[in-house]
C-alpha cells in the first residue's frame, strides 16, 4: 500500500473469540516511554472490517488502527475452564511478544482472570505499530514483514502449579481460590468506523508489531507443573490485523 485507504468496521470495546476470551488494544500510559510517544496518539478496534475501495471483499475480523509509533497494552480477560487460571501467548508470524505468561490469581464475580501486557516477555521493549512500508528495504523483505501484520492470542487451561513464595502445589482438586458460580454473558459496545473517528471514516494503511524503546513492566513468575497443550487444548483464541491511522 502506498495511499491511505477509507476503513469501514463496526468499532468496539472488546474483541472477542467467545465468551471465555476478550481482547483490548488500547494505549500503554503507564511506561514514561510510552506516555511520551503517545501523546496525541489514537487507538481503535474493529469487527468486521473492509477497506472497501482497496479490497472490498476482503474481511478482517478483528482489526486494530493506532497512530504510527504508539505504544500499545494489551490487556486480556479470560475465563478458565478449569479453578486454576490459564495461560496465554501472544504471536506473530516471527517471533512472539509473549511467548507463555500466567493468570493465576482470583477471578471477577464473572468468573474472569484479566492481565495486561505493555511489553515483549524477552526483552524490555514497548509494543508499538509501525507502517509496513516504512519498514520495506535491504534488511526487511515483504514476505518477513508481512509475518509482523498480524498476532494470534491464545489462551489455555492451567491444570497444576506451584507457589514459589508460599511453596505450595495447586491443582484442579486443591485449588488456590474456590470456584467462581457461572455468570451470563459480558456486554460490549459497538459503533462505526465513522463513530470511532468522530467525523469522516478513517484512513488508514498496513502496519506491523515492532519492539520499539523501553518498557518498565515486570511478570510474576509461577512454576506451572501441568496444562493444556496450547496448539490442541486452546480455550480461546484470536487474529488481528494491524493498521496505521493516517494523521491526515
Amino acid at each position: 500500500m502506498t495511499a491511505s485507504h477509507a476503513l469501514e468496521g463496526q468499532a468496539t470495546d472488546w474483541l472477542r473469540d467467545s465468551e471465555n476470551l476478550l481482547v483490548r488494544f488500547g494505549l500503554n500510559d503507564a511506561d514514561a516511554d510510552a506516555r511520551h510517544r503517545n501523546r496525541g496518539a489514537q487507538a481503535h478496534m474493529f469487527t468486521d472490517a473492509r477497506l472497501p475501495h482497496l479490497a472490498p471483499d476482503r474481511v478482517f475480523p478483528n482489526l486494530v488502527a493506532v497512530s504510527r509509533g504508539a505504544a500499545l497494552s494489551i490487556q486480556i480477560r479470560a475465563r478458565s475452564r478449569g479453578p486454576l487460571g490459564f495461560g496465554f501467548r501472544i504471536a506473530t508470524g516471527a517471533d512472539p511478544v509473549v511467548d507463555r505468561l500466567y493468570a493465576v490469581h482470583r477471578a471477577d464475580a464473572l468468573g474472569y482472570r484479566s492481565v495486561t501486557v505493555r511489553r515483549f516477555q524477552h526483552e524490555a521493549s514497548l509494543i508499538t505499530v509501525d507502517l509496513m512500508r516504512a519498514r520495506l528495504g535491504h534488511s526487511h523483505r515483504l514476505d518477513a514483514l508481512q509475518q509482523l501484520w498480524t498476532c494470534d492470542i491464545t489462551t489455555w487451561d492451567v491444570h497444576q502449579f506451584l507457589d514459589p513464595i508460599s511453596a505450595r502445589v495447586y491443582t484442579r482438586n486443591n485449588p488456590r481460590f474456590p470456584p467462581t458460580p457461572p455468570a451470563g454473558p459480558v456486554d460490549t459496545r459497538r459503533g462505526s468506523a465513522r463513530d470511532a473517528a468522530g467525523g469522516p471514516a478513517l484512513q488508514v494503511n498496513a502496519g506491523v508489531i515492532w519492539a520499539d524503546g523501553s518498557a518498565e513492566q515486570t511478570f510474576e513468575r509461577i512454576q506451572v507443573q501441568a496444562e493444556a497443550d496450547p496448539d490442541r487444548e486452546f480455550s480461546g483464541r484470536l487474529r488481528v490485523h494491524f493498521f496505521v491511522v493516517d494523521p491526515d
